[in-house]
């Protein structure tokens, strides 16, 4: 999932999340309020490790586009100089060219030079000429002479030419070699631009998770007084007796589920649905679905369907003493709020409602609102 799309996920969840709150005051129970604002609060902590990753990846991202960028730079720099030294070459290869261009012209005047000398002595008599010479042999290395020049000023010029044909080759070549050269350096330009604009939306990003982190632990620390609230009136909405006036005197409890036994006990445990720790306010007990659930002594009957619990039924014994029957799959014919039932009285039948993992009775005691183990009263 990409960082825009799970920071419109956690927006919608919270804005989600919230929107109960504004209404629900008036309808819900205190119990049920509590539990709403649990949830609200688990949401929040979800977006606040949502925002910590969305930190963490930008983070990484960062770290990774100035590897990049600083490495894209090392290669820039190697460029430079690679540069340098293939255009130092360049200009050893010109001034070679320059020198040969100027020794090819200095020997083509000299060539020049003796083929008008010749072409002046040939047009002297030949008797001058003779007269000239000592003897017949003279003429004849005289001549030769002559011949030898032109042929070796001619062949001086050839090398001369051959050798500034491949020197122009070579620079070709080295020019060739430099315009890639600069393509490359050019391309690494590019590539480093490209990665300080990934490098400054990374930092953007890890700023903008930054912020919704805040946001969220500044809703967090909020949900918070706003639980501890609802706890407190939670507390006094258990601390409730519906059965005022009246002492609890009806004995020893009966089990709710006979042929059944607990699984999990009152206590803090590791919640099955959040994986968080939490308290567990009573004991539940494992049965299939529709099994009989029976009031652990009499008292008159409070019900309501709440978030957590589900459909419950909630018995006041008198002495501000409560049990309370969770996560049913429906009540008994005739239990509702006000009902006076008898200790054995069929009250529901087991199911899984309200945040439940599986078909079980959460049987709860609790005296003047606060937990107790309903093995202390069977």
């Amino acid at each position: 999932m990409d960082l825009v799309w799970k920071k419109r996920c956690a927006a919608l969840v919270l804005a989600l999340a919230l929107v109960p709150a504004m209404g629900a005051a008036a309808a819900e129970t205190p119990a049920e309020e509590l539990e709403r604002l649990r949830k609200e609060q688990q949401q929040i902590e979800q977006s606040i490790e949502d925002a910590q990753d969305d930190i963490e990846q930008a983070g990484q991202q960062k770290e990774l586009y100035t590897q990049k960028k600083n490495n894209i730079g090392a290669q820039i720099e190697a460029m430079k100089l690679q540069i340098d030294t293939q255009q130092a070459q360049i200009e050893q290869t010109q001034a070679q060219i320059a020198q040969t261009v100027t020794q090819l012209d200095a020997s083509r005047q000299r060539f020049e030079d003796r083929m008008v000398s010749i072409y002046e002595m040939s047009r002297q008599s030949s008797l001058s000429v003779l007269l000239g010479l000592d003897s017949f042999s003279e003429m004849l290395r005289f001549s030769e002479n002559l011949q030898s020049i032109a042929v070796s000023d001619t062949q001086i010029m050839e090398n001369l030419r051959a050798q500034e044909q491949t020197l122009e080759q070579q620079a070709a070549q080295e020019q060739q070699q430099m315009d890639q050269l600069n393509a490359s350096q050019e391309e690494l330009k590019r590539l480093e631009q490209e990665y300080a604009q990934a490098l400054q939306q990374a930092d953007s990003q890890m700023t903008q998770a930054q912020a919704e982190k805040e946001s969220y632990e500044k809703a967090s620390a909020e949900k918070e007084k706003e639980i501890e609230e609802a706890e407190r009136r939670y507390a006094e909405w258990a601390a409730q007796d519906d059965n005022p006036g009246v002492d609890f005197t009806g004995g020893a409890f009966v089990w709710p589920l006979p042929g059944y036994t607990q699984n999990s006990p009152m206590g803090w445990r590791t919640d099955p649905i959040t994986g968080q720790q939490s308290f567990h306010r009573g004991t539940d007990i494992p049965a299939p679905k529709g099994t009989r659930i029976y009031a652990a002594a009499g008292g008159v009957v409070s019900t309501h369907a709440d978030s957590s619990y589900g459909t419950c039924v909630k018995i006041s014994h008198g002495g501000g003493l409560v049990t309370i029957y969770a996560h049913m799959s429906a009540r008994a014919d005739g239990i509702g709020d006000g009902v006076v039932v008898e200790q054995g009285q069929l009250i529901g039948y087991v199911g899984s409602t309200g945040r439940s993992t599986g078909n079980h009775l959460h049987f709860e005691a609790n005296l003047n609102g606060t937990p107790v183990s309903v093995f202390d009263y069977l």
